[in-house]
């Protein structure tokens, strides 16, 4: 048995018994973005990768309400696995902000005045989503290095 079958094992019953609901919910929510996505006139390069996360999380948690009725611990592993994929858009949004900041520079280097893209800049960008993830990545980048630091002092 391995780590993820040893979690399943340990949920309480009630707990175990609505993973598939819990899957369907959550696959009708994304697979609802999806079609909102989808809908959108104009669909850009960051919003298809969005597309495809989602629909890919859909399909993973359809999976794991049908591999319930099979094997509750590998349904438990699929459930994990469709969470899994929400770090990678915040990846995304991360890199759409930071290639926000470099095409701002750029324009201002060319453009021979500062000022002007740096205002236009800061009312477009970070918008609060932008905000706290760099927030919550800057906070774990110091307490990773404290953790550096005293590890090494001890």
């Amino acid at each position: 048995m391995d780590n993820k079958t040893d979690e399943f094992h340990h949920l309480p019953r009630w707990f175990q018994r609505i993973i598939p609901l819990l899957s369907i919910i959550l696959s009708i929510l994304s697979f609802s973005y999806v079609m909102h996505l989808y809908s959108l006139e104009s669909l850009v390069f960051a919003q298809w990768i969005r597309f495809i996360i989602f629909s890919l999380i859909s399909v993973v948690f359809i999976l794991a309400a049908i591999i319930y009725f099979f094997n509750g611990a590998l349904a438990w592993k699929w459930f994990i696995g469709g969470f899994g994929l929400l770090p990678i858009l915040l990846l995304l949004q991360l890199i759409i902000f930071l290639l926000t900041i470099v095409r701002t520079a750029v324009d201002a280097i060319f453009q021979g005045r500062l000022p002007e893209p740096v205002r236009t800049f800061i009312d477009n960008y970070p918008s609060k989503f932008d905000v706290v993830i760099l927030a919550v990545l800057f906070i774990a980048g110091v307490i990773w290095m404290i953790n550096k630091l005293r590890n090494k002092k001890g």
